[in-house]
This record gives structure tokens, sequence and C-alpha cells, in this order.
């Protein structure tokens, strides 16, 4: 398989998940915990963009359109800030511009600061969102209802880092791999 066809199916895998987890967090909602809202999206995007950088992005346009049909009762204005909250996790990818994508995944602090840069972000656009939508900012319900995302979603990320091969840039290590078994295959065919 080369790397591009392995890109594809790993990214359909990681949208199909972000999608999945995020249709169950809709029907969730709409039961008797109305009140909380779990969107496990978000670490999972974060994890793609570990993995394939700015290609993962294909999974906030997949989440974008989810959402846009999910919740179409909302009004355009703002929809259309909420769109692009979801769109903003995409500013995570800064830290690459720091720190090499596989050392994200070596230290907590780290991870904690990838995780917040996108979290922080898509909050206050969804802050703003409800302020076009009815005039204020309901600062305890949405703190409320973040925070569990908020610590769910940074759990996950914990312990995707201790996963050996899980959040790598997956093209250099793909490389990697093809390279170790050129030498695998000179070596037996040396004996």
């Amino acid at each position: 398989m080369t790397i591009k066809k392995f890109m594809t199916f790993d990214l359909l895998v990681l949208t199909l998940l972000a999608v999945l987890v995020d249709v169950i967090g809709y029907f969730a909602s709409l039961s008797d915990l109305v009140f909380l809202y779990v969107s496990l999206s978000i670490p999972v995007i974060l994890i793609a963009y570990i993995r394939w950088g700015y290609k993962a992005l294909v999974i906030n346009l997949v989440i974008i359109i989810l959402h846009l049909i999910l919740y179409r009762g909302i009004q355009v204005l703002p929809m259309i800030v909420y769109l692009l909250s979801l769109g903003s996790i995409s500013v995570s990818m800064i830290w690459f511009k720091l720190v090499k994508k596989n050392g994200i995944k070596d230290e907590v602090l780290l991870i904690t600061l990838y995780f917040l840069t996108a979290y922080t972000t898509l909050f206050l656009l969804q802050a703003f969102a409800q302020y076009l939508e009815g005039g204020e900012i309901q600062w305890i319900t949405l703190l409320i209802r973040h925070s569990v995302n908020i610590i769910l979603g940074w759990v996950i990320l914990v312990i995707a880092s201790k996963q050996q091969d899980l959040m790598v840039d997956m093209h250099s290590y793909l490389l990697k791999q093809i390279e170790e078994r050129k030498k695998e295959e000179k070596y037996d065919y040396g004996k």
C-alpha cells in the first residue's frame, strides 16, 4: 500500500470516528441529559493533525457539514460563527512551527497547550455565536457544558499520547518503516 493510499484510508477512518462521536453526542443531548453535550471529535481531529498535518483539515470540513445538518435551526449569522469555530480548531497547528509534531506527545504540558489552543479558540467563537443568537452570553451554562468536553478531550489526548504509534507524523513514520524494510531485505539477500 502506498503512503497516499494509507493516508486516505487513515483519514477516512478518523473522519468516520469523528462523525460517529459527534452524532452520538448530538442524539444523547436530545435525551433527558439536555444540559450536557459531549463532542469528542476535537481530540480525533487533533490526533489527525499530528498524523497528517493540513491534509487532516478534510475532517474539519466534514464535521462542519455534519453540524450544519444537525443544527440547521440556528439563525444564519450565529450558525456561520459556530461553523467557523469548528474550523478554528486548526489554529492548534501553529504548534507545529514551534515543536516537531512527534514532540508534542512527549510532554503533558505540550499536549495541554496544543489542546487548549484549539479548544479556547473554539470556545470563544461559540460564545460569540451565542451572543449573536440571544444578545447575551450565558457564561455559566457555556462553561459547564464545555468543561466536560475539555476534561474528556484532554484525557483522550493524554491516553493517545502514551500509545506508541498513534500520535506521530505518519508520513515520516511510514518513510522510516519503508527504509527499515529495505535494509532488512538487503540484509536478508546478502546472506
